[in-house]
């Protein structure tokens, strides 16, 4: 494996791990009930599958987790996640050079030749 793709994989967990922090902190402070916090944990769960798969030299996981952090910048720049708890928008704004590092990483010639051969 590249280390441009361990690399990527070690940021994904990192986003991964500051979203269920932020969602911990928010049902602490009372911004989130119980069932959105459960709701969020299902998500980070599956978002889990992400590092899993790329670790596996999985292309269609790289080209669907850009999407993913491409789309998700767009709506969070977009107003759509005005109503975030403020827990959420702190993680957010730090997370966004991370996740772009890690797309980045994950596009990187050499990265993109062991992923066509996997």
């Amino acid at each position: 494996m590249p280390i441009g793709v361990n690399q990527a994989i070690i940021a994904i967990w990192a986003t991964i791990g500051l979203s269920a922090v932020a969602a911990l902190i928010n049902r602490w402070l009372g911004e989130i009930s119980t069932g959105e916090f459960v709701w969020y944990i299902i998500v980070y769960s599956l978002v889990c599958i992400f590092p899993y798969k790329l670790g596996k030299g999985s292309n269609p996981a790289r080209w669907v987790y850009a999407i993913f952090i491409a789309a998700s910048i767009l709506f969070m720049f977009g107003g759509v996640g005005s109503a975030m708890p403020k827990a959420d928008w702190v993680v957010s704004i730090v997370m966004v050079p991370i996740e772009i590092f890690a797309v980045l990483r994950l596009f990187q010639p050499e990265v993109s030749l062991w992923f066509q051969k996997s």
